[in-house]
């Protein structure tokens, strides 16, 4: 810990961010180093400002909660998890952590994920499970937590096939109290400043509906929205900003983006925007710990940005940004007094730093670099980017070029990212620095179907995978190598999940474009991969949703885009790597792929025994870049 007093603190956040700007090592970096994983992550600050808690990784690649005194973070508390992995932590009063882990649960022999909640007595000990008599697919979203730790409210299923109720849970003796009953149509549930249930929400055909009681007692009511002429859209939050029938709406219904909003529970009236903007949804919005208003709003561009409301936040964040420029400078959490805060900032060439600011101190420690083997190593810079696809969508993306060479002529990876609804960002990535560091740019372009750009750019890829989502991926590498930096002779595509299919499929479907293709847990048959999440979804809505997202409306042949239907016609060299125990993409897929590819030569394989969706452990990690680095060497020579 470094305690920086006075006027100089924010001048030495400057000098801690320069450090890692040291010249590169004259060695070529080894695989091991990009593998390394974070020794923590997801850091939540007390409400009392003085504990962390943080997930950490063991050296088996399993999961634990380490909790530490924000003044002696190299002597934490940790708690085992097991094979658990952790999906949220809250904190109920000083000494309680809420901790939310996915786990897995056999459904007439399928491996379901689920989530449970836990609660952790920071002095007294080991993880305690709450409602264990839940048996949905998940529980414990916690809607209210009572200040002094007493008690919440959490929404969760009693079993596979219903909506949610919500309980109150005593965390003392864990007693489970039902307090709202399950609702057909109701998934989202949300509860007042004074912890009473006031409002659900219901979806029929792409219309909501808010059931609302204005008084503690009275019945539900049902609201229509009063938004447009259809009420078309989503409500991704509420919030009860005082003590009557006003209140806050996160909704994409008025412009297709998600905005905040005030709205008027009553009567079902959205009025003017808290906050609405004009290319992206917005992804949170802040709530003052004292007074419970909005004080502030964040949303995703080119980087995480943050829009305060309140005039001494504002100030803040214009000294932190000053100092730290060309960083996504993040203030995470407050202390409910909002004296004491925790602070990231990093960005896509650096994996950042961790600080602790106090107000009334007027001091900033910092206190962690979760990346300790990149000490003294140069990233390649990363740098927002936009092309125009070949029907004049415009597609946003980001463009890592290798430090130290000339910007012509080089080899390209174009690495699709996974979901496929969701979106890259400007965060350091360990593969895309490795890439790098090899020698190779790299393009990951945001296709149509990401998420982030509103409603109507998600959209357009419903039923687009394989056809105008991978036009999108070819046409960032023709805009490349029309620009002269890419060499289009030295082109291959690598992705993970989603990004795995589109890199098998883009080498099925255009040879002549890329010399090589990398799927990690990639998914390989369409078909096969719609019956598997059929059962992964406890509501036929959600079903009926995904199947439109893959499909489309004119259901096409899922099998004319499936690399398992078309892996005849695969003849580029190809490695392939998955997990055994990967629950989101079967690992029997790429079993199948690569039996289809037997006989065919520079056909590469590997499956990792105790890894899921993706690589957790660190040998692994490096294992997969070792192999992956000899692939491209071999296929694609920098």
């Amino acid at each position: 810990m470094r305690h920086i007093p006075g006027a100089i603190a924010l001048t030495f956040m400057t000098t801690l961010a320069a450090a890692a700007d040291t010249p590169p090592k004259a060695a070529l970096v080894p695989a091991a180093t990009f593998a390394d994983q974070p020794f923590f992550s997801q850091p939540v600050l007390s409400p009392d400002g003085k504990t962390i808690a943080a997930r950490a990784s063991a050296a088996d690649g399993k999961l634990r909660l380490v909790v530490f005194a924000t003044h002696d973070v190299g002597h934490p508390r940790v708690y085992e998890l097991g094979d658990a992995s952790i999906v949220d932590i809250n904190w109920a009063g000083p000494g309680r952590v809420l901790l939310t882990v996915g786990t897995t649960t056999d459904f007439y022999g399928f491996k379901l994920p689920v989530t449970r909640l836990l609660s952790i007595d920071i002095v007294a000990g080991a993880p305690k499970l709450l409602d264990p008599k839940s048996r949905g697919l998940w529980a414990g979203e916690v809607l209210y937590s009572d200040p002094a730790g007493g008690w919440i409210l959490v929404a969760s299923q009693n079993d596979i096939g219903t909506t949610p109720s919500v309980k109150r849970i005593d965390l003392t003796s864990g007693g489970v109290t039902v307090v709202e009953k399950a609702r057909d149509g109701v998934w989202d549930w949300y509860a007042d400043n004074a912890g009473v249930v006031r409002a659900g929400v219901s979806y029929s055909n792409d219309r909501w509906t808010v059931w609302y009681r204005e008084t503690p007692g009275d019945p539900l009511k049902p609201i229509r929205s009063k938004v447009s002429k259809d009420d078309k859209g989503a409500v991704d939050g509420m919030r009860f900003l005082s003590g009557d029938n006003s209140g806050m709406i996160i909704t994409n219904s008025r412009t297709g983006r998600f905005a905040a909003y005030h709205f008027d529970f009553r009567t079902g009236t959205v009025g003017d925007a808290i906050y609405e903007n004009p290319e992206v949804d917005l992804t949170s919005v802040i709530v003052d710990p004292i007074t419970g208003v909005v004080s502030g709003i964040t949303y995703e561009d080119d980087r995480r940005r943050v829009k305060w409301l309140d005039k001494d936040m504002q100030a803040l964040q214009a000294r932190v940004e000053k100092a730290l420029p060309n960083a996504e400078d993040i203030i995470l959490n407050r202390s409910t007094d909002g004296n004491r805060m925790l602070i990231w900032s990093g960005g896509a060439a650096d994996p950042g730093a961790y600080y602790l600011y106090d107000r009334a101190a007027k001091r900033i420690d910092a206190f962690a670099r979760p990346y300790a083997a990149l000490d003294g190593v140069k990233l390649s810079p990363v740098t927002f980017v936009r092309y125009q696809a070949r029907d004049g969508l415009t597609i946003p993306g980001y463009l890592t070029m290798p430090s130290g060479r000339p910007d012509r002529a080089l080899p390209l990876i174009v690495m699709p990212h996974g979901g496929p609804f969701a979106r890259d960002s400007w965060d350091y990535d360990p593969y895309v620095q490795f890439l790098a560091s090899r020698g190779y740019a790299v393009l990951q372009p945001n296709f149509r179907g990401s998420t982030g750009y509103g409603k109507d750019y998600v959209e357009k890829g419903y039923g687009q995978w394989g056809r105008a989502m991978q036009d999108d991926v070819d046409d960032g590498v023709d805009w490349l190598v029309k620009s002269g930096k890419i060499d289009a002779k030295r082109v291959c595509i690598m992705g993970a999940s989603y990004g795995g299919y589109a890199a098998l499929w883009g080498a099925i479907r255009n040879p002549e474009k890329y010399r090589c293709a990398v799927s990690l847990s990639g998914v390989t048959d369409l078909p096969g991969m719609l019956k598997f999440d059929r059962r992964s979804f406890s509501a036929p809505r959600y079903f009926r949703e995904w199947q439109k997202h893959v499909q489309g409306e004119d259901k096409i042949d899922l099998d004319s885009v499936s690399p398992l239907a078309q892996a005849a016609r695969l003849n580029v060299p190809v490695f392939i790597a998955h997990g055994e125990k990967d629950d989101n993409v079967p690992p029997k897929q790429a079993h199948q792929m690569v039996k289809a590819l037997t006989g065919r030569p520079n056909v590469e394989s590997i499956f990792y025994k105790e890894e899921g969706h993706g690589l957790a452990k660190k040998e692994n990690l490096a294992d997969f870049f070792t192999r992956l680095d000899a692939f491209l060497a071999k296929h694609n020579p920098s």
